[in-house]
This record gives C-alpha cells, structure tokens and sequence, in this order.
C-alpha cells in the first residue's frame, strides 16, 4: 500500500494525505464528543436516581411505615406519583432492615425479600452509593439510601434504578447524527483538500507541485556538480543554501545551514551588500587554508534585496588553468625565437663551409651543443613570462657562442600573475646582469665558463640571483660598482649595474654582492610587497 501511495503524484499525495488527515481527526473529535456526550449522561443519570433515593428516605411516611412494619396507602399513593413524575426511571424499591419489601414499582414484587447482595452495604450502615447491578429486568445502576427514623435509627433502604439499555438507546439514537455530520464534513473536507491544491497550484505560477519538485532536484544536482562554492543566505544574514563545494571550504562548521554566514567567513561583504544592493566581485582572501577569489551578489533589485549569494572560487584551480595557457603561450614564443637563431646558426656555419674556414665551423657548432633544446624546454617552464623567456634563451645563444654554459636554476619560477615588478624592469635587470657576466666570462682564459641564473618568485617576494665564474670584482673597484661609467672593462662602460642599483632603489629592493676573486661573483636582488 505504502510503495503504491509512493508511486502517485506529489499533487495526490497532497490530496490524499489532507483528506486523511482530517478524516482522522474527525473521527477522533466525533469519538471524544461521543464518549463525553454519553458519560455526562451517564452522571446526570446517577444524580438523579441518587437525588430520587434521597427524597424518598427523607419522606416522614415512608419512615413511618418502615417503621410500623406495614405498607401505608398513603405513602404507597405518593410514590406513585413520584413515580409516574419521571418517566425514566425504572425502579423504586423499599425495604425494611430485614430487607423485606415495602414498595416496588411492580406490585407484584411487594411484599417479598430482597435478597441482592449490593443492599448489604447499606444494611450494614453504609452512607448512600451508587452501583450497577444484575436483576430481574437486567443491567441497571441502582442508587441506594438509608432510610432512618427519628432517633436515627436504621429502619430500611430506598433504592432506585435505571436500566442501562436506557442509556444505550440514547447512544443508538444519537449514532445517526453523528454519522450525518461525519458523512457531511468528509464531503466538505474532500472539496476543501481540492480547493487547497488547486490553491497552491495557482500560488506556484500554475505549475504542479511534482514538477516543482523535480526542478529542485535537477537544480540541486547541478549546484552540487559545480566546482565553484555557492553560498545563499538571507536577510538575517544566516545561510539558506550552500552547496557540496561551498560545504568544503567550511571544513569545521557541522551544521552550515542556519548558521550566520559571518561566522563562517569573517571576511564577507554581505551586510554591505544586503544594504546598498552593490555587488562586489573578485576579491581574493584566505579561508581555512584555501586561497580563494569571492564575488558577492545581491539577490533582488534595490531596494527590495532579500538576501546574498556569496560564490567561491579556487585561486588555485584559476592560477592552474592560467599557468598551463601562460606555459604554452611562452613555449611557443621560445620555439620560434629558437627556430630563427637556429637558422641564423646555420647561416653562420653555412658562411664557415663556403669560406674554408673549416676550424671556425667546428668550433661553432662545439658551442652550440652548450644550448640544448631540453634546456630551452626547461627554462621556458620555469621561465611563463615571454619576454623575460626569450631574453634569457637569446643570452644563452649569445653565450654559447663564446663558449660560455648559461643556465636556469631548476627552482626557479617566474609567472605573470605573480609579479612584484613591471616586465620591462625585469627585462633591464636580467639583461643586464647577464650582459656583466658573459662579458667578463668572455676575456677570461678559465676553462670553466658558467653563469647560473635564478628567479624566485611568489605574490609577495622576488628573488632574482646571478652567479659567474669569472674573476670577481676587484676590491678597491667594489665601493663604485654602481656608479655611472665605473668598470674593470675599460672605458664607455659602467652602464648596466647603474641601471640595476636605479631599479633597485625606484621599488624598495635590496642588493647584495658576493665576490672573491679569481673565483666569481653573485649578485642577489631581492623584492617584497610593500604594506599599503
């Protein structure tokens, strides 16, 4: 029955569960006013026959005649009328102490012994009570009286009695009503159930509760699919709504909805929002250890705005995505910066062979081998920004050119969305930095040649390192390295650290050197984002 009701529309169930339910609570209203109906009846009828039996005790001739041992015509006459009086009840009896009948509304039962056993309380001094007996004529509740003399003394009972069929025809005859009014107000509640559904049908825009249903469901699972974070909440500020992404960036909170959103994310919008109906978008904050980029959007127009929708999305997730198209993008531009000087290479050995000069062809190509395309693949990987890409590979041809090994150092990582610096101040830097370096390394007659470059970056610091194999910096020079046209090269130099130590001071950087000669040096620049 149960999987049969499960299978019928939501709109029947509404239907069908309304109609039970107040069929159920008819039935129990009916049966308590039933029960209450027929016990109140049930004590009117006790306080009656009990009332009765007391007037009949307290009547002077029927103590009289108790007491005199012989039935008074008078008294018999005025129980008559009593009798007749009320219509019904059933039985008056009166006995003597030794419980033999005086009176009884059937004549013919005058004159004997009540032999009951529910009149030997009385007879034993008991005071007046009520109980349901078994006689003659059936079941009945039987009300029993003292009947006393005048010095008080016991000389009879009264008792007077209803039959409980009585109260059973009562029952019979008000079982049609009740049934009448149970027939009528199930047949109001069947059109009221419609009514109601048809009600809400037209308070859902006509729609169909089941089909609402449905695109809840559908909609529920589509925001649980989503990656992003979707949290909803209302006026009073408390989430209405979040879905499973949403869910996991509350790690801590066991109950989400319900809860005030500021709770949750400290660093939310959503009372300003809420307020002005202003969306705020792209704000990047931390979360439980999650870096995130937050939007939050009124939900409704100025000024009726009825809540917020606070969506979270994983910087991570983003910077990943952007990494791989800034990564393809910077190999790219390598393999063609590599493809032209490869072809320039060509050219150059091309010019050896048609000259003769056969050594010098040799001799190229030796140093060419120092520039590996595996090299150039890894330092476009570590290297995401073109230009400072190209720069590099461009100075590593240059260098291997002279026999000199130029490298970037595996840790190494330069990403767009990660820089402190303009490109072109990077660019200035590393060039120059390398431009030092190759031409020391060039004029030197050491058999090792190397120059390893290092870039160190994140979203608050950049580290950029140069190292060499040269000579080093002579110590009376190092005092004027920086100064504009000061250089162990010779004359119409002196350009390329000025440049650098301009750099350095124009965005708060620090620069270090260490040298030692016959040995090398290295440079170390360092960065860091400044507190507004």
């Amino acid at each position: 029955m149960l999987k049969k009701f499960r299978t019928l529309s939501l709109e029947k169930q509404l239907f069908i569960s309304f109609l039970s339910l107040s069929s159920l609570l008819l039935l129990l209203s009916l049966s308590i006013t039933l029960s209450v109906s027929l016990n109140r009846q049930k004590q009117e009828i006790d306080k009656k026959i009990e009332s009765i039996a007391a007037y009949i005790a307290s009547m002077d001739r029927v103590s009289s005649m108790l007491k005199e041992g012989y039935p008074d015509e008078t008294a018999t006459a005025d129980l008559d009328s009593l009798y007749e009086t009320f219509p019904d009840i059933d039985v008056i009896l009166i006995c003597d102490a030794d419980g033999l009948r005086f009176y009884h509304t059937k004549r013919a039962r005058s004159g004997e012994t009540f032999v009951e056993q529910d009149a030997a309380a009385i007879l034993a001094g008991s005071g007046p009570y009520i109980t349901t007996g078994y006689g003659t004529y059936g079941r009945q509740r039987q009300a029993f009286h003292a009947v006393r003399d005048q010095e008080d003394a016991l000389v009879g009972f009264v008792m007077v009695s209803v039959f409980t069929t009585y109260a059973a025809d009562h029952a019979r005859a008000l079982l049609p009503v009740y049934a009448f009014i149970l027939f009528f107000i199930l047949l109001a509640g069947v059109f009221l159930a419609h009514g109601i559904v048809r009600l809400l049908r037209d308070s859902l825009m006509g729609h169909h509760p089941q089909e609402l249903l449905n695109l809840y469901l559908q909609q529920d699972t589509v925001l649980n699919a989503m990656t992003e974070g979707l949290a909803a909440a209302g006026r009073d500020g408390n989430v209405i709504f979040a879905n499973r992404a949403a869910r996991a960036v509350f790690p801590d909170a066991p109950h989400v909805l319900g809860t005030p959103l500021l709770s949750l994310f400290p660093d939310s919008r959503a009372s300003a929002v809420l307020k002005t109906g202003t969306p705020m978008t792209g704000r990047n904050c931390m979360l439980n250890g999650h870096s995130l980029i937050v939007s939050e959007l009124p939900v409704g127009s100025p000024p009726d705005v009825q809540g917020t929708l606070t969506i979270f999305n994983d910087r991570s997730e983003i910077e990943a995505v952007s990494d791989e198209l800034s990564g393809a993008r910077s190999m790219l531009d390598t393999l063609r910066a590599f493809n032209h000087e490869f072809l320039n290479k060509l050219h150059i050995i091309l010019g050896y062979l048609q000259t003769g000069e056969t050594e010098k062809a040799i001799t190229f190509i030796t140093n060419s081998s120092l520039v590996t395309g595996e090299a150039i693949r890894k330092t476009a990987d570590c290297l995401r920004v073109s230009r400072v890409c190209a720069l590099v590979i461009g100075k590593m041809m240059h260098a291997a050119e002279l026999g000199i090994l130029l490298s970037v150092t595996p840790e190494s990582r330069l990403h767009e969305n990660e820089l402190l610096l303009p490109v072109d101040t990077y660019v200035t830097i590393i060039g120059n930095l390398l431009e030092n370096a190759i031409e020391e390394l060039s004029e030197s007659k050491k058999d090792v040649k190397e120059i390893t470059l290092g870039v160190y970056t994140d979203r608050n610091t950049t580290i950029l390192t140069c190292e060499d194999t040269g000579g080093g910096i002579p110590k009376a020079l190092l005092p004027h390295i920086y100064e504009r046209g000061v250089s162990s090269k010779g004359e119409n130099r002196g350009t390329g650290l000025y440049l650098i130590r301009t750099a350095v001071q124009q965005y708060g950087g620090e620069i270090t050197i260490e040298t030692e000669a016959g040995e090398g040096t290295c440079f170390t620049l360092t960065f860091t984002r400044k507190e507004c």
